[in-house]
C-alpha cells in the first residue's frame, strides 16, 4: 500500500461520509458570509462575494473532510493553552482562507490590490474560526 492507493482512497470516498450536519453547516457558513459582507459595506462587486461565500464553503467542507478520512478529529479537537480554540478550528480558518485568496488573486479578481483581496479572505477565515468554536 503506498501513497497512491491512500490518495486513490480518498478522493473516491463521498463527500458525505462525514456528518451530514457539518456539511450543511459549511454550506450555510457561506451564505452567512454573503450577508456578512453585505453588512459591512465594502466596495466589493458581487461576482467576489460570491466567490468569497462558495470558497468560503467548499474550504470548510475540504478540511472537515479530510479530517473525517484520517480520523484525525480526535486528535485536533485540542484546544490551545492561550487561544481557547482547537487546533481543528484554527486550521479550519487557514484552509478558508487559503482557498480564499487563490481563488480571488488568481481567477475572479485578479485586478484587486493584494491588501484587499487578504481584508476579504481574513474576514471570511476569521468568521469560520468564530462559528467553528462557538457554534459548531
Amino acid at each position: 500500500m503506498g501513497v497512491s492507493f491512500l490518495m486513490i482512497s480518498f478522493l473516491t470516498t463521498p463527500v458525505l461520509y462525514m456528518t451530514p450536519y457539518i456539511f450543511c453547516w459549511s454550506l450555510f457558513n457561506g451564505v452567512i458570509i454573503l450577508v456578512l459582507l453585505s453588512l459591512l459595506k465594502m466596495r466589493i462587486s458581487r461576482p467576489i462575494q460570491i466567490a468569497t461565500g462558495l470558497t468560503t464553503a467548499i474550504g470548510s467542507i475540504l478540511w472537515n473532510w479530510s479530517i473525517e478520512f484520517n480520523r484525525s478529529t480526535i486528535h485536533l479537537n485540542v484546544d490551545h493553552p492561550y487561544l481557547r480554540i482547537s487546533w481543528a478550528d484554527a486550521l479550519n480558518g487557514v484552509c478558508v482562507f487559503s482557498l480564499t485568496v487563490l481563488v480571488l488573486g488568481l481567477f475572479v479578481a485578479p485586478q484587486e490590490s493584494a491588501q484587499k483581496v487578504t481584508k476579504i479572505a481574513g474576514i471570511a477565515a476569521l468568521w469560520t474560526i468564530f462559528t467553528d468554536t462557538f457554534f459548531f
